[in-house]
């Protein structure tokens, strides 16, 4: 293929992770949070060097974190972005944890100072998801901030701001939007889309990259199947050892077959190694 794939972690850290580009994350956070990030810098930029250290370091764990996660400041608020190609179990709970981590990190008291909490900063995130999240419509973005539901009363700060983009969902707010849903399904992009999602692709062409990143690249995927597999195989463990149970207290094959994903084939035969 001409291009690297736009979800490989390490293709989704050059573009948006890099301070040589930072116009690219620029404008991807002005077309999704509808805010101007001014003064924007990326705190863990893109480094062949640093993740060839954790490669030597057999680090591959923390590789993965550092190269799918992007930590960005403005000069108004942090910036924090993962992109989720596979659903994963608590990641509702992850996708809160890395801004709020963010958000406690800035607290620090210092003797004789009383504004610890004015360090304290807004905090926006964005998920850009390759699974169907929310199955409740088919908008793909969404923008959650704290808010009263009640009295229909938004928290008085934006402190919160927390975003799911999924990219198989139809309805986009913006043309900008759908330009960058191309961008990382692969689809072609528009003749009138922003020059800095266009340059984006321009990035990712291999004839751009070098040897070291385009073996970065196959190593980043490798290391992602591995993780893949095991988190199947820890998956059907798991779903192995609830059948099991569900088995010996006579439950219907139908209703295991709904708690635990799996197949009628496979439920018969632990019934069969049960008996």
């Amino acid at each position: 293929m001409k291009y690297v794939n736009p979800t490989n972690d390490l293709a989704l850290k050059k573009v948006l992770g890099n301070n040589e580009n930072i116009h690219i994350l620029g404008g991807f956070i002005k077309d999704f949070l509808f805010i101007d990030p001014k003064g924007l810098t990326v705190e863990n930029p893109y480094s062949i060097k640093a993740y060839k250290e954790l490669i030597k370091d057999e680090e591959t764990y923390r590789l993965r974190l550092t190269i799918s996660d992007i930590a960005a400041i403005m000069s108004f608020a942090d910036y924090t972005s993962e992109l989720q190609i596979r659903k994963e179990s608590y990641f509702d709970e992850r996708s809160l944890y890395y801004p709020l981590d963010k958000f406690v990190s800035r607290y620090k008291v210092v003797s004789g100072d009383t504004s610890a909490y004015a360090r304290l900063r807004p905090i926006y995130s964005m998920n850009i998801l390759g699974y169907n999240h929310f199955s409740d419509d088919e908008d793909a973005l969404r923008i959650f901030q704290l808010y009263d539901s009640k009295r229909n009363k938004h928290f008085p700060k934006k402190l919160l701001n927390l975003g799911y983009f999924e990219l198989l969902k139809p309805n986009v707010e913006t043309e900008n939007q759908r330009q960058w849903q191309n961008y990382f399904l692969q689809k072609p992009l528009s003749d009138n889309a922003p020059d800095y999602i266009k340059e984006a692709l321009h990035i990712i062409d291999r004839a751009n990259m070098d040897e070291e990143e385009l073996d970065m690249v196959a190593k980043v995927e490798y290391y992602q199947s591995i993780f893949d597999n095991q988190i199947h195989y820890a998956k059907n463990e798991r779903s192995v050892e609830i059948a099991t149970k569900l088995l010996r207290r006579n439950r219907p094959i139908d209703e295991i077959v709904e708690d635990t994903g799996l197949t009628h084939q496979e439920i018969e035969r632990l019934r069969t190694n049960i008996q």
